[in-house]
């Protein structure tokens, strides 16, 4: 490459011309100027050409044996792989009849020879300056496209999400309503177990309002940067054993929990707020998704220097189009059918473990069950 050679390849062009003569000069001309060069001698060489390397122009004589450039511009504009290609047409005709034929064909420029170098080069600029332009207008309304469309899903979730948080609270709300009038209205008549029944509902209902706000706070924290991690000594299996047993009392369903504790040292430093969240999320998704009187098994196995909280259920499981969504906030799988939810559970779960600088895993089969694996550091730095 001499002196006047640009290093920087400026576009890939395929000249069409049954002359020798004429490719030598062009591709000699172009090459220097920094183009990437293709040649084919005849218009079915230069459709097969097209299909074999991305393509940014075509440099296209008219006057060709077999298949005249007309007709190769014309196939090219019926593929749809092939018809933004910019066309500028190579021919000694210089009459106002060819030209509007060219471009009825689709050319976008025409050069008559013998061509002039440097008007060769400023046509082949401005097409491709031109396509480029082209490329960028269609990106740049590609990507406003998509991000209406976010706006919209955003939009659509939010509406969903304020109308599940809103029965999510009348729920409850209306379970404590109901209890502290029956307990008012016949406090004389009851007895010590009916009272107590009735304790546990409205204290079960509290908590299930307790731990909706919480996820709510714990999400919109997470999203600008406020969620911290404090972590302090804990035995894991005393606090994943009291976790157990509130979720039991807690719980609508009568789903058992299975708890086993693996390894000789379950100390560990955790933030035990954030796991409180990832437990009783977990937990509590593997007891609502689960049949009723399905067991939900979880092991915590205790490493030297991690610590594993494996959560598993046999209930509905998660389709596999839906798994690369699964902790997007809001989101939620398209075979929950009736069974409530915020869509908030994973995505806070995530958060929490992300805060430990943990990780976590989930294998899952729609129909079969689900397996949610949480890896914390013993230790946090």
């Amino acid at each position: 490459m001499n002196n006047s050679q640009i290093e920087v390849n400026k576009g890939n062009i395929l000249i069409v011309d049954d002359a020798p003569d004429n490719l030598r000069l062009l591709s000699r001309m172009l090459v220097q100027q920094g183009y990437e060069v293709r040649s084919a001698i005849s218009g079915a060489m230069a459709l097969r050409a097209v299909h074999t390397i991305p393509t940014d122009l075509i440099l296209l004589d008219i006057n060709m044996p077999k298949m005249d450039g007309f007709e190769v511009c014309e196939r090219l504009k019926l593929d749809i792989k092939t018809c933004e290609i910019p066309v500028i047409f190579l021919s000694a005709y210089s009459n106002a009849v060819d030209k509007v034929k060219a471009f009825k064909a689709g050319g976008l420029d025409y050069i008559t020879k013998p061509f002039q170098v440097e008007e060769v080069l400023v046509r082949v600029e401005n097409q491709l300056t031109l396509r480029r332009l082209q490329i960028e207008l269609q990106q740049a309304k590609a990507d406003a496209l998509r991000a209406l469309d976010r706006e919209k899903e955003l939009s659509r979730l939010k509406s969903e999400f304020v109308s599940m948080i809103t029965h999510d609270f009348k729920t409850p709300l209306a379970s404590i309503q109901g209890f502290a009038g029956l307990l008012q209205a016949a406090d004389q008549n009851l007895t010590a177990a009916v009272k107590n029944r009735y304790f546990n509902k409205i204290d079960a209902a509290i908590e299930h309002m307790r731990q909706l706000l919480d996820n709510v706070l714990l999400i919109s924290g997470a999203e600008v940067g406020k969620l911290q991690c404090h972590p302090k000594s804990l035995n894991l299996e005393t606090f994943c054993r009291d976790w157990v047993e509130t979720m039991q009392l807690s719980q609508d369903h009568q789903n058992s929990i299975e708890f086993t504790c693996t390894g000789e040292y379950p100390q560990a430093n955790v933030d035990p707020m954030l796991l409180g969240q990832i437990l009783s999320n977990l937990l509590s998704n593997a007891i609502k998704y689960s049949p009723e009187g399905e067991p939900i098994q979880f092991d915590l196995v205790c490493q030297d220097g991690a610590a594993l909280l494996r959560i598993q259920d046999n209930g509905i499981g998660i389709p596999q189009e839906n798994l690369s969504d699964i902790f997007k906030a809001f989101h939620r799988c398209h075979n929950v059918g009736q069974i409530r939810g915020t869509g908030l559970g994973l995505a806070v779960v995530k958060k929490c473990v992300e805060a430990h600088a943990g990780q976590i895993q989930l294998e899952s089969k729609e129909g079969v069950g689900t397996t949610v694996t949480v890896t914390l550091p013993r230790s946090k730095e």
